[in-house]
């Protein structure tokens, strides 16, 4: 083991406050994960000035490492002997993290949990609506008239659209029972089955209840002597989940006890009865004045105290994200939009959009600010960029933090930005991006509006930096991280053998022209740029330069000829050394480390010799998109820092082992 690597693991070990203060540790390709049992004796600024340290954040009760591949499992293996702990999977150290939070994070995770595998879902259906409000908003496009009233012939699209839309809310119930049960431990089918109950059009509309309540006119069961209100819970979110829950109680307790020759007809039986029963006496209506009560806060924050309410959300939202509690949010935020039709619309989007633009601006300013730290201006630009579009970790945790004054600069921008957008009511219709490019999620009467909003945070907070930076900036941070989750492709035919030889005589012939240092593309799809991976670690650019690539073909080639470096045990990630000292991360998916080697298949080991355009690995892109995640496939300069450019040479549609990358010595 080569010193630096024992050097860093010692050193690491020491900020963390020595082997007596680790729980438990793990890595993935890029990070090491650690649980400590005292954070308080970690030694940030000591950390920070360790050579091979990348960058760090704390989540999810997670101290996380960035040290990148190749570098990551090395360190891992002398840290775990000098701390004298045995080597533990990453699902291993969440479950050792959860044990660390308190009643009210446990909630707050158990939450963001549920909505994640959702999200979608949401997201394309509040798009839709978005297009179906552009298709019908009265002169917007056409004076006094709507695109469908000025063009009739696209009345039965905009009708076919509009449906589309509604489906995801409609429906809500049946997509959060589903998760919801998965998360809980229950059947998720039956979760699905007691969200359907739940909306069962037998029962009266839940967007009705309120207006019957006044007329008097809700309908009853008589069961037992008991009164049941016979109402539906459409645009609900807690009664769901809370009933979720109690399927998942019901559900576990008659597995222990029904016999194994009756349990699959008893248990699903009994567990569907009873949590529909309980759901209507008493779950449904205790959830929905819980999540009507929430609901009533968020509108009063915004409707009732205005631009004072709009100023205190914009300021506080960067302070939950810090600590993780921004994901609580998504709860309000998704009854919001299910009552959309009666509420018009969500106004904490464009607040949290302007909170995020204003992370970015700051960011940029520090950018201007270190024109002579070349590290730090090649950071605060790209997590400045990546926060307008909404990806706002490396940002704050890289940049503002660390220096501070931004993160200052960036609440006043944040806060002023978002005390107009409430001011002139701002208003979404689905969630999505939150920065510049959200306005494709804002109402057609409002995207005016809402680009000002942004306009104000930015030069507010770029402004506030400048001066803030000249009073009181005084340290500098080198280091970013981060994670999100967006796209998919499909699975294509496999390379040839025939094209892929073609393709190496290809890489010769480039070789022996005197452009060694050429990185091919190890997948056929679609380049994008680095700052568009959805995963902040890389779009930051903290693990070096290079692109993103949505694949359309489930297999990866070598890059150039070279050795493989590094393999992770779940064989979504390789890194390859090459030609002029390239190191080369080739890392397939965004947080694939989850599906533990599941639909990956590897045809090369650690130390083994490759040459241009052979085998590496397939993977299943089906598998992968089936399993929840991103299939976009970071490919990483990881010491672009050792050279003076990083040029991509091409984007869009690429083929395996077109041009992609040229390096500048």
């Amino acid at each position: 083991m080569e010193e630096k690597y024992v050097k860093a693991a010692q050193e690491i070990l020491d900020c963390m406050g020595g082997k007596d203060n680790i729980a438990s540790a793990a890595h993935c390709a890029t990070r090491l994960r650690l649980v400590l049992k005292d954070e308080s004796l970690i030694n940030q600024d000591a950390l920070e000035n360790i050579d091979l340290v990348k960058g760090n954040f704390n989540n999810g009760g997670q101290f996380q490492i960035i040290l990148g591949t190749g570098i990551v499992n090395k360190v891992y293996a002398e840290f775990i002997k000098m701390a004298n702990i045995t080597e533990m999977t990453k699902e291993e150290l969440k479950q050792q993290a959860a044990k660390k939070m308190n009643p009210f994070q446990k909630l707050l995770k158990t939450l963001a949990d549920v909505f994640v595998p959702i999200l979608p879902a949401l997201v394309a259906s509040g798009l839709l609506m978005g297009i179906n409000n552009i298709l019908t908003a009265q002169g917007m496009f056409v004076a006094d008239k709507s695109l469908v009233e000025a063009f009739p012939a696209i009345k039965d699209f905009a009708e076919m659209v509009n449906l589309f839309s509604n489906a995801g809310f409609t429906f809500l119930p049946v997509l959060i029972g589903f998760s919801a049960a998965k998360i809980f431990g229950a059947t998720p089918i039956l979760g699905a089955v007691i969200g359907a109950i739940m909306i069962h059009p037998d029962l009266m509309n839940g967007y009705s209840y309120g207006q019957a309540l006044l007329d008097g006119t809700v309908p009853y069961w008589n069961v037992f002597g008991l009164s049941v209100a016979k109402v539906g819970y459409q645009g609900t979110v807690l009664p769901v989940i809370a009933a979720a829950f109690c399927l998942a109680v019901i559900e576990k307790k008659l597995r222990k006890i029904v016999p194994a020759m009756l349990d699959n007809i008893v248990t699903p039986l009994l567990s569907v009865l009873i949590a529909g029963a309980l759901t209507f006496l008493f779950i449904g209506p205790v959830m929905r004045g819980v999540g009507d009560a929430m609901t009533n806060a968020v509108m009063w924050l915004f409707f009732d105290l205005g631009a004072l309410g709009g100023l205190i959300y914009g300021v506080t939202y960067p302070l939950l994200v810090i600590t993780g509690m921004h994901h609580s949010l998504v709860t309000a935020e998704t009854q919001i939009l299910a009552n959309i039709g009666t509420l018009g619309g969500s106004p904490t989007f464009a607040v949290v959009a302007a909170a995020n633009c204003a992370q970015g601006a700051a960011a940029l300013a520090v950018m201007f600010q270190k024109k002579n730290d070349p590290k730090m201006k090649s950071l605060a630009s790209a997590s400045g960029i990546s926060s307008m579009l909404g990806i706002t970790e490396p940002a704050i945790f890289g940049v503002n933090l660390k220096l501070r004054y931004p993160f200052y600069g960036a609440l006043i921008g944040g806060g002023i930005g978002a005390a107009y957008a409430t001011l002139v009511k701002v208003l979404s219709v689905s969630q999505g991006p939150c920065g510049v490019i959200g306005v494709i999620c804002i109402r057609p009467d409002c995207m005016l509006q809402f680009m000002i909003s942004m306009a104000v945070a930015i030069a507010s907070a770029f402004i506030a930096t400048m001066l803030l930076g000249r009073v009181f900036g005084r340290k500098e941070g080198e280091k970013a991280a981060g994670k999100i989750e967006l796209a998919s492709s499909v699975q294509t035919e496999t390379v040839t053998a025939a094209a892929r030889e073609e393709m190496r005589d290809q890489a010769e012939k480039d070789m022996a022209g005197n452009m060694e240092k050429v990185l091919y593309a190890p997948i056929q799809g679609n380049v994008i740029p680095r700052e568009s991976i959805p995963d902040e670690t890389f779009a930051s650019g903290v693990l070096g330069d290079g692109v993103g690539i949505e694949p359309e073909s489930g297999e990866v080639a070598a890059p150039f000829d070279g050795e493989i470096s590094s393999v992770t045990d779940t064989r979504h990630a390789i890194g390859i050394s090459g030609p002029g000292g390239m190191e080369v991360l080739i890392h397939v998916g965004v947080d694939t480390v989850k599906m533990n080697g599941d639909g990956f298949t590897l045809f090369v080991s650690e130390g083994e010799k490759v040459k241009a355009g052979q085998k590496l690995m397939e993977f299943d892109i089906a598998k992968i998109k089936a399993a929840g995640y991103s299939t976009t496939t970071a490919v990483l300069l990881t010491n672009s820092d050792d050279y003076k450019s990083c040029n991509v040479v091409k984007t869009g549609a690429v083929k395996q082992m077109e041009r992609i990358i040229l390096v500048d010595d």
